[in-house]
Parts: structure tokens; C-alpha cells; sequence
């Protein structure tokens, strides 16, 4: 072969290694994968107890705007949490216990035993992927296996026998802290949930949610029963209360918009859709003309910035792009939301 056509062959070699190069990263680049809208709901709507249940449990937003049901058919999912290397693994507090899948909602098994019941909420710790806890009726457990083997974890937690937990939050900056939601207030581990000691909330106050803010983790935000909402700016370690408007009203439900720490929002029963744009300076209600002030979840949405999602109780799900000023329905009427979350792909 002449040095000309060597060149020339060279040539022919990079400009189509370089082609398909460039086109794998379009590919990558040009559509990012979207974070998924997880829901924990029940068709609570004309439900008579004894009855047989209509399609309840896991279910997913999907483009076409419609929900798609995922895994066992169960009336009460009310948390769910992931490996964030890897989204497929997913668990998801039950009344019944922890349920696990590792291919993305396929297939369920069921970790815990009879011990474990009445579960409330579930968080992992993404620096330790094995390490799930869950707050329950009867309190903290812990596994370090994967869900493998579970073990009871309240030294420290409130009296000896009155260890009804509500919310749970692994700090995702630093493994093996974590946060809980009791009916006395907020308690703080970090031993992975071998110890625990009370950081915020007066201790007659019962926490009902508990969120950290994905863009600046030294915001956190608490919602109560009757006592309105508390908030931290140092990580959780002290606690204020938040506006004096809905201070002497339950609130089910918090929100940290993932790419502005200003940006929050709570609903409850009766409480409407409080919002704020300044970290929690000031606050306005929200949701004039949704069809109820009877709220249980809020969630900002993951991959449109800006866009709230709440869920009624039993007059639907609603989303605003303009925090609240007006809405747009995405269905479920006639059900019961407890719990909604984003699953991020493992490249966010």
C-alpha cells in the first residue's frame, strides 16, 4: 500500500469513528432520560368497606399523561424510596411491610415479617444502597442486607413503647444520618439509626412529613398536626416555626422544588396549597380554583422546573406551571393519593 492510499484509509477510519461518536453522544445528548412520577394511591371514591378492591396501589405517570398500575394490587402504598445507581431497585412501604423490586416494578417480594406492619415511610441511604430504614406504628427499623433481614431501631426514641414514627429522611449528603418524624417532634441519628436524639419541634407536636431540599441540603421542611410547619436552614440541627397563617393547622404534605431551595410548598385537610418563592419569608395560599382544600401530597416535578403537583383528596390530581396561580388536571379522581415521588435515572 502507497503512503497515499495508507492516508487516505486513515482518513476513511476517523471520519466514520468520529461520525458514530458523534452520534452516540446526540443520542445521549440530545433527550435526557426523564425522572418518573411514582404514586401511592387507593380508589377511595364509593368504597364500602368489605367490598372487593378496585385497582389500588403502585402506579406510574406516563407520557401520554395517563397512570399505569405497577405490582400488587393494595390499598395502602404510602412511601417509596431508591438506589439512585440503581432506579430499578425500588422499595415501597405497604401497610403490610416492605415490598422490594430490583427490575424497575416487574416483579415484588415482600422483605419483612409479621413483626412489621402499619409501615408509614421508607428512606435509603445513598452513600450505603443496602441501608433501608422505615418509620412505622411501632417505630424505626433498620436493614443493612437489602431488605434481607430487618432490625428494630429505637434507642433513644421517645418513651419505651410509644415509638409511633410517621416520616423518615436519610440526609443525603452524609451516610448513616437520618432524620425521623415522631409524635414528638423531630429525632436525629447519626449512627444508622442505632442511637437517636431530639433536634426540633416542640415535643408534644406530631411530625407528619419530612423533606430535604435536593439543591441545598441545609433546607429542610417539616409538616405537623395542628402546629403548621417548622423549618431548618442549618440541616436539620434547630428548627423554627414557619408562617403564623396555617400555625394552628395540619399539614400532610411538603415540597422542595429539586432546582430552587426558595421554592416550597404544603397542603392539608382544610389547609389549601400554602407556596413560597423566598425560602420561607413569606407564604400565599394557593388553589382557588381547584375543586377542594382537602390536600394530602405535594411534589415539584423533577424534569419541568417550576411545575407543582398536588393530590386532592379524592377530586383528582392537579399540576401548575405557575406555583399554584392555575392548573391542569392529570386525573385520578375519585382516589386517594398518599404518596408521590420521583425516581431520577441513574445519569442525574
Amino acid at each position: 500500500m502507497t503512503r497515499r492510499s495508507l492516508l487516505l484509509t486513515l482518513l476513511a477510519v476517523l471520519v466514520t469513528t468520529t461520525s458514530a461518536c458523534a452520534q452516540t453522544g446526540a443520542s445521549r445528548g440530545g433527550s435526557p432520560e426523564p425522572a418518573r412520577l411514582w404514586a401511592g394511591m387507593i380508589q377511595s371514591k364509593g368504597y364500602v368497606v368489605g367490598s372487593a378492591l378496585t385497582q389500588s396501589g403502585l402506579i406510574q405517570f406516563e407520557r401520554d399523561s395517563s397512570w399505569t398500575h405497577y405490582g400488587w394490587n393494595t390499598p395502602r402504598i404510602v412511601g417509596l424510596t431508591y438506589d439512585p445507581a440503581r432506579p430499578q431497585t425500588m422499595f415501597v412501604a405497604s401497610g403490610n411491610g416492605v415490598l422490594r423490586t430490583r427490575d424497575g416494578g416487574a416483579s415484588w417480594r415482600l422483605t419483612t415479617d409479621w413483626r412489621i406492619t402499619e409501615v408509614q415511610d421508607i428512606s435509603l441511604d445513598p452513600h450505603a444502597p443496602d441501608h433501608v430504614y422505615l418509620a412505622s406504628a411501632y417505630g424505626v427499623w433498620r436493614t443493612e442486607d437489602g431488605g434481607e433481614t430487618w432490625v428494630e431501631s429505637n434507642d433513644g426514641l421517645l418513651p419505651p413503647g410509644d415509638h409511633y414514627t410517621q416520616t423518615i429522611e436519610v440526609d443525603h449528603t452524609r451516610q448513616g444520618r437520618i432524620l425521623v418524624g415522631t409524635e414528638g417532634g423531630v429525632y436525629e441519628s447519626t449512627d444508622g439509626a442505632r442511637s437517636w436524639h431530639h433536634v426540633g419541634g416542640d415535643p408534644e407536636v406530631e411530625i407528619l412529613d419530612l423533606q430535604q431540599s435536593r439543591s441545598d441540603p441545609d433546607v429542610w421542611i417539616a409538616a405537623t398536626y395542628r402546629h403548621g410547619l417548622i423549618l431548618s436552614r442549618d440541616g436539620g440541627r434547630t428548627w423554627t416555626d414557619g408562617p403564623a397563617s396555617i400555625a394552628s393547622q395540619s399539614v400532610h404534605g411538603v415540597a422542595i422544588d429539586p432546582t430552587d431551595a426558595r421554592r416550597m410548598a404544603a397542603v392539608g385537610w382544610g389547609t389549601g396549597v400554602v407556596v413560597t418563592e423566598d425560602g420561607g419569608r413569606t407564604w400565599a395560599r394557593r388553589g382557588a380554583t381547584l375543586p377542594t382544600d382537602n390536600f394530602y401530597e405535594a411534589v415539584f416535578d423533577a424534569n419541568v422546573p417550576g411545575r407543582l403537583w398536588v393530590a386532592t383528596l379524592e377530586e383528582g390530581v392537579y399540576h401548575s406551571d405557575d406555583l399554584g396561580q392555575t392548573w391542569t388536571s392529570a386525573g385520578l379522581y375519585g382516589t386517594l393519593v398518599f404518596d408521590m415521588a420521583y425516581v431520577y435515572p441513574a445519569s442525574r
